[in-house]
Formats: structure tokens, sequence, C-alpha cells
């Protein structure tokens, strides 16, 4: 298949000398990187920490980072 992606000019510049030396051409090159990044795990699956939740109004002002300290060391502000 082919397609037509903008690539920064240092990048490719980095690349096509990197094919170089390696003896690849760009596209094979492309291809081994494209290739390597779909089967490395992706490092966005995480699990997302918990944190506790503030109600507010929404006619409230912003809390302050002394305030939330408070109201997460007290019963009253977790839920």
């Amino acid at each position: 298949m082919k397609t037509t992606i903008e690539i920064p000019e240092p990048l490719f510049r980095q690349a096509k000398a990197r094919a170089a030396m390696d003896g690849l051409t760009l596209r094979d090159l492309f291809v081994r990187g494209l290739q390597l990044a779909v089967q490395t795990p992706s490092s966005t699956t995480k699990q997302r920490a918990a944190f506790p939740l503030i109600r507010a109004a929404k006619s409230a002002p912003p809390l302050t980072d002394e305030q939330i300290y408070t109201l997460l060391n007290t019963d009253e502000g977790l839920v």
C-alpha cells in the first residue's frame, strides 16, 4: 500500500543516514520501525489510579490546595 506522510526534515535526514549505514532502503527502515511500534505493547494500557471525588456545586469557587488537603483528611470530603 502506498501512502504519503510528512516527516520533519531533521528526522528524515537521520532516517536516511541510518538506512544507508544499515544497508537498507528508507522503505525497509520505515517498515521495520512500524513493525516494532505495532508489536510493542502500548504503555498507555496501565490501570488508572483511583482518586477520591470531592463533590462541589457548579457555582462553587475553586478550592485551594489547603482546602483540598483538609477535605481529603476528613470523612466528610470523601465520597
